[in-house]
């Protein structure tokens, strides 16, 4: 009878403590310690801004510079991580977006050199070959 009433007492001793009023802080008995942290943000893979015409070839050329230095930042950075102590890219991954960046200047330099003709898949293949350059270095990108 002595057992069970140790055993009833600690029952009621245990309910009563834990069965207190809840800090505002805390949820279910026990501090909220979650953080909350935005995702980093995620640049776009560069998108054809308008249908550019044969008579604004240069446009079309300034706007391709403009991206592909906007991906040459990002390649640095890329092969920044991988000189890093445990980077999280591979040499041969930076080494495949180099020659993706230097397939898109090809391209570019054939910009000059289109004719009416040949405008639209010079246009096309340019494009394509950005696309796929920031499609790359964003795949390459840590998480």
């Amino acid at each position: 009878m002595r057992y069970l009433a140790f055993t009833v007492a600690g029952v009621l001793v245990t309910a009563l403590l834990g069965c207190g009023d809840k800090k505002t802080n805390e949820t279910g008995g026990v501090s909220d310690t979650s953080v909350t942290a935005s995702p980093p943000t995620v640049t776009e893979a560069p998108v054809e801004a308008r249908n550019f015409t044969f008579d604004e070839r240069q446009d079309f050329a300034a706007s391709i510079r403009q991206q592909l230095t906007e991906l040459d930042g990002r390649i640095e950075q890329l092969a920044a991580e991988v000189k890093s102590k445990g980077g999280a890219v591979s040499d041969r991954a930076v080494a495949r977006i180099r020659e993706s960046r230097r397939t898109a200047e090809r391209g570019l330099s054939r910009v000059d050199n289109a004719t009416a003709d040949s405008w639209e898949d010079v246009k096309t293949r340019v494009n394509r070959s950005v696309e796929d350059l920031a499609e790359a270095v964003e795949g390459a990108m840590p998480k």
